[in-house]
């Protein structure tokens, strides 16, 4: 791996962990400062007017504030707190029987957790925290280029987040209600209101993701990945389908739960797609710095007969501008090493008809090293980097590929430590639809623990702070 990009994702590594650190650090506080607390349900219109000690020797009161109260221990023992508050036109008293061993805050609110502030207070830090690091990072890795996984999911983060924390922070100072079933009922919200304000901008796709597979499957033949498209675009309508029927039925505290973990659902994957679609169009402008000693050229099927098909001949071609450009700004040629094997049906391999296409634009044969053995483009990488490293040690190379396949090059040629810059070529539009869906695949698969980690997070989250509600 390039010092770069190792770089880069040993500071992305440092800051999840400091975020790691910073929400253990928070859940210690909250679990001490509820530690202090006990709740005493006490249904009051408004504060008690005065308040009694059975056993003076047992306790001061220090102080009464938002419905709390401090109890000085002077020895350990019983106490009884008498809590007056006015209700009608008479006056009412609560009991309640507490224990003191030492300091203790006690809470006279209307039922609530005494935690609530504390809880309230800790997931909203560690939430800008998360979105404030995860902007950081989506904006230097475009700034540096540093085209990898770890920049599509800080820029679906980035997406996500932003977007909920302008509504959570709005949402925190509007509402006089501070509890915690009142936090999570806008947690709610927020995933709700995502997915309705999206939904026709998703729409869209749907419809677009239906047009420009059946147009793929018409122009290149019916197969698993070309129907891709196709079977996402349902997995999408029937996912919106789903949030309305439990958005319908959102009258019991389960079904909130589960329409909150479908609507976030939705959510991350329409933020994964939009992240990935701005770093596969950021990918696939990308202009490699010219004095690249090799340029590799990445292969595809070939026509029944051997030449190049119009997407393969595109790559050859962006591979030959890009070095004629380079000898005019420097003075400096380049070699070619088009890499592709021979694919079932195929009568020669993508690599030598590549060459033979090449010798025809007046390429010479001697700056032609052809790479005949690999079958997919992670093999592409692997095997132009160890021929490359046998012919020219330290050469500087960068490779051409279709547009929509630059950032996966990019990526697959990170994981085989090939330090190469990749240039896109232009293709047919119903190619690209299919091809970032790939890469959600990708992207999901790659980081798949930590998803399913998220997932089970929320789960509980929302678990726990949705049943509040009827406590």
């Amino acid at each position: 791996m390039n010092f770069r990009l190792y770089s880069f994702h040993w500071q992305v590594r440092k800051r999840v962990l400091s975020l790691i650190i910073l929400g253990l650090l928070l859940l210690m506080g909250t679990v001490i400062y509820i530690q202090e607390l006990r709740t005493y349900p006490v249904v009051m219109d408004r504060e008690p007017v005065r308040y009694e000690i059975s056993d003076e020797r047992v306790a001061d009161v220090e102080g009464y504030r938002h419905h709390e109260m401090v109890l000085r221990a002077r020895r350990p023992g019983n106490a009884t707190v008498r809590a007056y508050y006015p209700s009608g036109d008479r006056e009412n008293v609560r009991e309640i029987p507490v224990h003191v061993s030492e300091d203790l805050r006690i809470s006279l609110g209307p039922g609530q957790f005494a935690g609530d502030r504390a809880i309230i207070f800790s997931v909203t830090v560690m939430f800008f925290a998360i979105t404030a690091v995860s902007l950081y990072t989506s904006i230097e890795a475009h700034i540096k280029k540093v085209f990898s996984y770890a920049m599509a999911a800080a820029d679906t983060m980035s997406i996500m987040l932003c977007f909920q924390s302008f509504i959570l922070l709005s949402a925190v100072i509007g509402s006089g209600d501070r509890s915690l079933s009142g936090f999570f009922a806008t947690i709610h919200t927020l995933g709700t209101r995502f997915t309705e304000y999206t939904a026709p901008l998703m729409a869209g796709l749907a419809i677009w993701l239906f047009i420009s597979n059946i147009w793929l499957l018409h122009k290149e033949g019916v197969s698993r990945r070309n129907m891709l498209g196709i079977a996402l675009g349902l997995l999408w309508t029937s996912a919106y389908l789903l949030h309305l029927l439990l958005a319908a039925q959102s009258t019991s505290v389960l079904i909130v739960i589960l329409q909150t973990i479908v609507d976030y659902t939705i959510v991350y994957f329409e933020c994964v797609l939009l992240a990935l679609a701005f770093c596969g169009v950021r990918a696939a402008g990308h202009k490699p710095a010219f004095g690249k000693d090799c340029i590799v050229i990445l292969g595809c099927q070939l026509r029944k007969n051997g030449t190049l098909t119009p997407l393969l001949q595109g790559r050859v071609d962006r591979a030959l501008a890009f070095e004629k450009e380079q000898y005019i700004q420097t003075g400096r040629h380049a070699y070619f090493m088009p890499s592709g094997g021979q694919g079932k049906g195929e009568v020669t391999s993508e690599a030598h008809a590549m060459s033979l296409y090449l010798q025809e634009k007046g390429v010479p044969e001697k700056w032609i090293f052809e790479e005949n053995k690999s079958r997919n483009t992670l093999q592409n990488m692997a095997y132009s980097k160890r021929l490359l490293e046998s012919i020219m040690p330290g050469a500087k190379a960068a490779f051409s590929t279709t547009g929509y396949h630059v950032f996966r090059a990019m990526l697959l040629a990170t994981r085989s430590d090939f330090d190469a810059e990749g240039m896109g070529s232009r293709t047919k539009w119903y190619y690209y639809p299919n091809a970032y869906l790939r890469e959600i695949l990708g992207l999901v698969y790659a980081h798949q623990f930590i998803l399913w980690c998220l997932f089970l997070i929320l789960g509980i989250y929302l678990t726990f702070g949705l049943l509040a509600q009827v406590s």
